[in-house]
């Protein structure tokens, strides 16, 4: 299904972790997220010189982290499981952050292998048990090359 122009509702979007590796990715859906932050900024360089009378500055290194809130849940819960073990063993995970399902063509969002960097347990008293997440990129290599964050794009079938 190709995406139709209009607003995109949060509810709609998707987050995804890969089972599988870069080039040949098993998504499995983050169903338990609740609210989804991908920041993207840049670093930034100082470039002025006695040329300019104002500072100048350019963009530097790019940016990313991924935060979520994420609703356990008692029993079975292998994406939780999953999350656990990246986050115990330093472990690099892919995540994917989409605007749509990762099936429909047009949906767009970064790519990035991720090291979990907090996991941050809250129960309040008249809430369900929920925990906050921070990913950052991480290095991550498949084949001895360097699997670097991007944009992706679901291209059309």
């Amino acid at each position: 299904m190709t995406l139709v122009q209009a607003p995109v509702v949060g509810k709609d979007c998707k987050l995804y972790l890969n089972g599988g590796t870069h080039a040949t990715p098993t998504w499995t859906e983050v169903k338990n997220a609740i609210n989804v932050s991908a920041n993207l900024g840049k670093g930034e360089a100082d470039v002025s010189a006695r040329f300019s009378s104002w500072k100048l500055t350019k963009g530097a290194l790019k940016e990313l982290e991924i935060s979520f809130t994420y609703r356990h849940k008692a029993g079975v819960d292998t994406v939780f499981d999953s999350l656990l073990e990246a986050y115990l063993e330093d472990k690099a995970v892919e995540f994917l952050v989409l605007d749509a399902e990762v099936t429909e063509s047009g949906a767009q969002g970064p790519r990035a292998f991720c090291e979990i960097f907090s996991m941050n347990l809250t129960q309040e008293l008249e809430n369900a048990s929920e925990y906050e997440f921070t990913l950052k990129p991480t290095y991550h290599e498949e084949s001895g090359s360097l699997v670097e964050p991007d944009w992706f794009e679901v291209s059309g079938t």
